[in-house]
């Protein structure tokens, strides 16, 4: 009466072994390892950490050089800037006939001339007896933005360096013709390096005077 007992038994125990087997088999680390995960290629960048240095034309102007080196192109032609004026070939009655009376005249020796002010152009003239105009002077505004070592800088050793009255007067030749000067407030301890207070282009042969035999001014 046991044995069918027995037989029952046995058959619990062999599902219950097969059971177990099939589990351990299947939880196995080989079967339930994940694959590596593979970098996301729509993830952003780290920016690096070099930088593009700024071409030249990000560069900011210098506008203190572009302004001189005008200058002197400008007076290789015998002018200043926002003048119409040349010297040499400009006679005094021509800028009247633009401009009207000057707002005052006055004869400066040292100057080997006359001299006529348009204070609301910022202009002053110089001209010889023959009305020939050979010194062509600006007080613009823009000039309050050119130091002297800026000056110097783009010009380089000046021909011409003397210090009068409280002023430095610096000069260059411009051409076969002409000859610039920079004037400036002579240098202190305190301001070392001033701005320029007007500037002047020069006609030497508009001041020889044959008659009188003067040789005229070189500056």
């Amino acid at each position: 009466m046991f044995k069918p007992a027995n037989k029952l038994a046995l058959k619990w125990i062999i599902a219950t072994l097969a059971l177990t087997l099939t589990l351990t088999v299947g939880c196995s680390p080989s079967s339930t390892q994940s694959p590596p995960l593979q970098p996301d290629s729509t993830s952003p960048t780290t920016p690096s950490s070099e930088t593009t240095p700024p071409s030249s034309s990000e560069q900011p102007p210098d506008t203190a050089r572009e302004l001189l080196l005008n200058m002197r192109k400008l007076a290789e032609q015998g002018k200043v800037i926002n003048s119409d004026f040349p010297a040499k070939t400009t006679a005094i009655e021509d800028v009247k006939k633009k401009w009207g009376e000057p707002d005052k005249t006055e004869w400066v020796a040292t100057a080997k001339g006359s001299y006529a002010t348009y204070a609301m152009h910022e202009m002053v003239f110089g001209f010889n007896k023959g009305s020939q105009i050979f010194d062509v002077r600006s007080f613009d505004k823009q000039l309050k933005s050119l130091s002297l070592n800026k000056t110097k800088e783009v010009y380089g050793t000046p021909a011409y360096d003397v210090k009068v009255n409280g002023e430095e007067i610096i000069g260059y030749t411009a051409g076969a013709e002409f000859k610039i000067e920079f004037v400036f407030p002579e240098p202190t301890n305190t301001n070392s390096n001033p701005m320029m207070d007007h500037y002047l282009v020069l006609y030497p042969r508009g001041t020889v005077n044959n008659m009188a035999d003067d040789p005229g001014r070189q500056w």
